[in-house]
C-alpha cells in the first residue's frame, strides 16, 4: 500500500514562478514511478515578514499573487498560516504543524477542532483519497540549494535537520551535473536518513529565479511565460519591484543626438558652442572599415616631437610614434621618430 504524501515548499516566493510551480510536477511524477508514495496534495508556504531578506515585499503581496497562480491549479494549495504568525517560523515547525493538523483531521469524526484556515491548503476529498488509518506524511520539497545549506556552519541547529529528513524527508530538485551524493554522504546525518532524502533530476533545463524575474521588472523587460500572467497584471497594477522605475531606455523616450562628419581642422570639443554638450564628436559610419593611412614624419628627436604634437592632432586619430634608428642614424649615431597616424 502506497504512503499517501503532501509536498510542501517553504520560501520567499518574490515572487512565485512558474519553476516553483514545475518543481512540484517533477517531484510528484517521480514519486510515484518509484511506487511507494501516492502524492496526495502540494503546499506552498510563503515565509514571513521577518524573515528579513533583501527586497522582500510584504506577505500580502505575495499571498495575493500566490492565490491568484493558483487558481485554475486542482492539486496544489496555499498555506498562509507560516505568513500569519507573530514572527518567523523554523522550516521544522512548518512541516510539523501541517502533518498534525492533516492527520488530526483525518483521525476526527465530526472536525469540531478543525480551523478552517486549515481546510483550505488541504486536498479536497482527502477522507475519501486517504480514509481514516493511514498518517500522511508532509515532505519538503526544496531545490539543492536548500539542501548544500545543510552544511553551512552555524545555519541549521543539528536537531532540526535530523526532524526535517528523519521525521518527514526531502524530494530535492537538482539540475545536472550536481554531485548531491557525495555532499550527502560528507555528512553523518544526511548519510543516517538517506532513504528518507529522494534525489530528483530535471533534465529539461530551467533558469528561471525570483532574483532574475525582480531584474527583468526592474529593466522593464517582459517577464511573460516565465511567471503566470495574473502575477504580471498584479505586479504592474502595484508597481511592485520597481517594475514602474526603470531607468533604463524605453521605445517611448527619444534622445537628440548629432553626428558630425569628420574634420580636417583640429576642434576643441569643449568649446562655447550651445550644441557642445548634445553633439558626439565622432567619425562617419565606415570608422572601423576604412584603409589605413600611414604618414611618416622625420624628427631630429623626440623632443621635438612632443613639441609640435599639435600640428600632428586630428579629431578621431590616434597617433603612434615609433622610435628606430634610420639608416642614416648609424651613420651619425642619431635615431629616426616615426609617426604612424591611421586616417579617420
Amino acid at each position: 500500500m502506497r504512503t499517501p504524501v503532501i509536498l510542501l515548499a517553504s520560501g520567499c516566493f518574490n515572487p512565485l514562478t512558474n519553476m516553483h510551480l514545475r518543481m512540484f510536477e517533477i517531484a510528484r511524477d517521480h514519486l510515484h514511478r518509484m511506487g511507494q508514495y501516492d502524492v496526495i496534495g502540494g503546499v506552498i508556504s510563503p515565509v514571513h515578514d521577518a524573515y528579513g531578506k533583501k527586497e522582500l515585499i510584504s506577505a500580502t503581496h505575495r499571498l495575493n499573487m500566490i492565490k491568484l497562480a493558483l487558481q485554475d491549479n486542482d492539486w496544489v494549495k496555499l498555506s498562509d498560516w507560516e505568513a500569519k504568525q507573530e514572527s518567523w517560523t523554523r522550516t521544522r515547525q512548518i512541516l510539523q504543524h501541517h502533518q498534525n493538523v492533516i492527520n488530526a483531521y483525518l483521525k476526527s469524526e465530526n472536525n469540531i477542532n478543525v480551523n478552517e484556515a486549515d481546510l483550505n491548503w488541504m486536498p479536497d476529498n482527502i477522507h475519501k483519497q486517504c480514509g481514516t488509518n493511514r498518517g500522511v506524511v508532509v515532505k519538503l520539497l526544496c531545490g539543492a540549494d536548500l539542501l548544500e545549506s545543510f552544511g553551512t556552519p552555524g545555519l541549521w541547529a543539528d536537531e532540526d535537520i535530523e526532524a526535517i529528513v528523519g521525521e518527514h524527508g526531502l524530494v530535492v530538485i537538482t539540475r545536472l551535473n550536481v554531485n548531491l551524493p557525495e555532499f550527502i554522504y560528507n555528512s553523518d546525518i544526511l548519510t543516517k536518513y538517506l532513504a528518507n532524502i529522494m534525489i530528483v533530476t530535471e533534465f529539461i533545463r530551467n533558469e528561471i529565479s525570483s532574483t532574475k524575474i525582480r531584474r527583468a521588472l526592474r529593466r522593464s523587460e517582459s517577464v511573460k511565460y516565465l511567471i503566470p500572467d495574473k502575477v504580471i497584471d498584479y505586479i504592474n497594477k502595484y508597481s511592485l519591484y520597481g517594475s514602474q522605475n526603470t531607468k533604463y531606455w524605453t521605445q517611448n523616450e527619444t534622445f537628440d543626438f548629432q553626428f558630425l562628419p569628420p574634420n580636417t581642422i583640429h576642434e576643441n570639443p569643449l568649446n562655447d558652442s550651445p550644441n557642445s554638450t548634445k553633439c558626439l564628436y565622432i567619425c562617419n559610419n565606415s570608422l572601423f572599415n576604412r584603409p589605413r593611412q600611414i604618414e611618416k614624419i622625420t624628427l631630429n628627436t623626440v623632443d621635438a616631437t612632443l613639441k609640435d604634437y599639435r600640428q600632428l592632432l586630428r579629431p578621431g586619430q590616434a597617433i603612434k610614434i615609433d622610435t628606430q634608428p634610420s639608416n642614416k642614424s648609424r651613420n651619425d649615431n642619431k635615431k629616426e621618430t616615426s609617426l604612424e597616424r591611421p586616417a579617420c
